[in-house]
């Protein structure tokens, strides 16, 4: 039975809330709607030897947000530390807790949690073993988390064709939009970061790590040199030193989530530059929709789930050849030719939003509530 306490969806992320705007704000902002929302962000190692603790960090009104500090001369204590916080972070929850977690690495804490907790939910964002850090580890504790869990939520349908036989509840959502911030808004000028910048530009947001095609962009620079390279956010898991460099590469670094659109309008075309390797084999970008939905044209390299989506919507092509070929094709498009291409988008964006992938979870939360009670 469910107590007089109200739900509380307590979500342990593996992204920092202030970090690139994606699925875990996304949806975590939304769910603050339906039910009382805690986001913890992954702990922060620092210098010193105190004892674990909370930091309340920067959220919004009505999702409070959390990150564990560790010291660092305890960093081989590392899950010992975790586990003696969490109490804490359930009794904050409250009696009426679902747990969110996106990460296999939060197997052992989603065990410790269970006879507190009222359901616990995985949400596959990324194959996360895939990634350059990745390990054959986080394979066999995905095997365990799955065992814990009641409902699984994966980020694109190569994920989900790799775990629906694993668990009984295993649901695709694919990333979504939010339309109503991509959309176009004429009236605002072109941010001075970019102003200065030569047309055309080729655009890019996101994070910027060993997903990119790095060879690619600089092999286009080099060829296409009147072609201007934008790249828009934070760098991961790669040497920003050893990251190509030319006049016509330009690196924003990472920019607010509220100045995302009127960047993207200042983009001649929104590209996808992504190897093609293990670390993309399973990704279903986020980007895709947001590019269409701010009207822009997109290419992207052949990603599986971008093929099976955006066929016939987004160019894809493989190799500086192609991308060259095609880009021209693109930049001298005629209006006709684009309007034509933004018609066959709209199907998607209306299929795609956060706030009806948000309300299908919750209805899939509180129909197995509704099971655990009988």
């Amino acid at each position: 039975m469910m107590s007089d306490e109200p739900l509380t969806l307590l979500c342990l992320s593996h992204l920092n809330w202030d970090h690139v705007w994606q699925r875990p704000q996304q949806l975590m902002s939304r769910f603050a709607a339906f039910c009382r929302v805690i986001y913890v962000d992954p702990p922060e190692i620092q210098a010193g030897s105190e004892p674990p603790f909370l930091q309340e960090r920067p959220g919004t009104e009505r999702v409070p947000v959390l990150r564990p500090i560790f010291p660092a001369d305890q960093i081989d204590a590392y899950r010992s530390m975790w586990l003696s916080l969490l109490p804490r972070v359930l009794d904050l929850a409250g009696p009426n807790t679902i747990l969110w977690v996106f990460s296999p690495l939060a197997d052992y804490l989603v065990a410790a949690a269970l006879p507190q907790i009222k359901l616990a939910v995985y949400d596959c964002m990324d194959d996360l073993a895939s990634f350059k850090d990745g390990t054959a580890e986080m394979r066999d504790r995905e095997e365990h988390l799955l065992m814990l869990v009641d409902l699984v939520f994966t980020g694109g349908r190569s994920m989900y064709e790799a775990r629906k036989a694993r668990h009984e509840r295993v649901y695709c959502f694919a990333s979504g939009v939010d339309v109503q911030h991509y959309a176009a808004d004429g009236a605002r000028a072109t941010p001075a970061t970019i102003a200065t910048i030569p047309q055309p530009r080729l655009g890019y947001f996101g994070v910027l790590d060993e997903r990119i095609d790095w060879d690619l962009i600089a092999t286009i620079a080099v060829r296409q040199p009147g072609w201007h390279w934008v790249l828009v956010g934070p760098t991961a898991k790669v040497d920003p030193a050893e990251l190509p460099q030319a006049p016509n590469i330009h690196y924003l670094g990472q920019q607010p989530y509220t100045e995302l659109p009127v960047l993207l309008q200042s983009f001649d075309l929104a590209v996808m530059p992504f190897a093609l390797n293990e670390a993309t084999r399973f990704i279903s970008p986020t980007k895709t929709l947001e590019y269409l939905a701010g009207g822009k044209t997109v290419i992207s390299t052949s990603v599986p789930d971008v093929v099976a989506t955006y066929q016939g919507i987004v160019s894809i092509e493989d190799g500086a050849d192609a991308w060259i070929v095609e880009i021209e094709r693109l930049l001298s498009a005629t209006e006709t030719e684009r309007m034509g291409r933004q018609q066959k988008v709209q199907p998607l964006l209306e299929r795609g939003s956060w706030d009806g992938i948000t309300a299908q979870m919750w209805t899939l939360i509180q129909e197995r509530l509704h099971d655990r009670s009988m």
